[in-house]
């Protein structure tokens, strides 16, 4: 592992101050309640040991998950997700009502929609506290099994080096009781970038 500890104790501070100051009002104003979230320590992780980051739950469900790359002068990955079979309780909250089977293309609209809006908003708070110009894909949504999503993001990013930095965040309605998980990564190259 080539990520000095500190720099990674640095990242999560200044990635939580970023996810306080945007993602938290803006996921708070879409669900209509107040939201708290908890962001697990950063860490340097081997791409072949991706089980440090799937926990049994994650492992037995299929999940509805949104991906968005974010490419220019910072490289990052966000990944998006929940239980699928939450994704529709997440979208009802969303419209403000209930989602019958003939509407269920609005639960996959609404899922991409929630991922785009928050990666946009970790995104621009980057953005404007160091000035990096940063774009976004469009949104890519999938139910899968959690190893298969990640698999494929990790494939995104392998390439530059066999460690990749993850910083998982979960978000929760206080009402509701909604549960949404993130997880960004990005190579270990990058973080000196949030130093400078």
């Amino acid at each position: 592992m080539s990520t000095i500890c500190n720099d990674l104790q640095k990242l999560n501070s200044i990635l939580d101050s970023f996810i306080v100051q945007k993602t938290i009002p803006a996921l708070a104003t879409m669900l209509g309640e107040p939201v708290l979230h908890f962001l697990k320590n950063t860490q340097e992780i081997p791409i072949v040991n991706l089980d440090v980051i799937i926990s049994n739950l994650e492992e037995m469900n299929a999940m509805s998950a949104v991906y968005v790359k974010c490419d220019g002068d910072l490289h990052m990955g966000a990944l998006l997700y929940l239980p699928e079979n939450k994704s529709k309780m997440l979208a009802s909250q969303l419209l403000g009502r209930s989602i019958s089977d003939e509407l269920e293309i609005l639960t996959t609209s609404s899922i991409s929609e929630i991922g785009n809006i928050l990666t946009a908003s970790i995104i621009n708070a980057i953005s404007l506290d160091t000035g990096y110009k940063i774009c976004s894909s469009v949104p890519g949504y999938a139910v899968e099994f959690f190893r298969t999503l990640l698999e494929a993001v990790v494939s995104d990013f392998g390439h530059e080096s066999d460690t990749l930095i993850v910083s998982h965040v979960e978000f929760y309605g206080v009402t509701s009781n909604i549960s949404i998980c993130m997880l960004l990564i990005q190579n270990p190259s990058e973080v000196k970038k949030f130093m400078m």
